[in-house]
C-alpha cells in the first residue's frame, strides 16, 4: 500500500473513511483507504471540507475517481456504509458471545 496514493492507477475506487487527522497548521484531514476488490491499495488524505457532508463520519463508504493521483470526484454510498456497519456489528456480537452461550434463548437475554 502506498501511504500517499502515488503509483495508484487512474480509475474508480471504493474508499472508506478510516480516520481524521489534524495537521500542524490546524487543518483537519480525512484519511481514506482506497480499495480495489477486497484489497486496500492506497491511502489518501484530503481536507475534510472536500467530503460530502453526509460522509463526514468514520467508516463512511464512498465511490471516488482518481486522475493523475488526485481525487476528482466523490459520492457517498449510504447503502454500502450501512451494510458494512451491520456486518461489523454482527461479527463483533458473535465474537462477544461466550462459548456455549446461545443468543435469543427466550428469556429476554441475548
Amino acid at each position: 500500500m502506498t501511504a500517499d496514493g502515488s503509483n495508484v492507477a487512474d480509475g474508480r475506487y471504493t474508499a472508506v473513511l478510516d480516520r481524521f487527522e489534524t495537521t500542524d497548521g490546524g487543518e483537519e484531514l480525512a484519511v481514506l483507504l482506497l480499495e480495489s476488490g477486497d484489497e486496500v491499495v492506497a491511502e489518501r488524505a484530503i481536507p475534510t471540507w472536500r467530503l460530502p457532508e453526509n460522509a463526514r463520519r468514520q467508516d463512511a463508504v464512498l465511490e471516488l475517481a482518481l486522475r493523475n493521483g488526485y481525487v476528482v470526484s466523490m459520492t457517498y454510498d449510504p447503502e454500502t456504509t450501512e451494510r458494512r456497519t451491520e456486518e461489523a456489528q454482527s461479527r463483533f456480537d458473535r465474537l462477544a458471545e461466550r462459548p456455549g452461550e446461545e443468543s435469543g434463548d427466550g428469556n429476554g437475554k441475548s
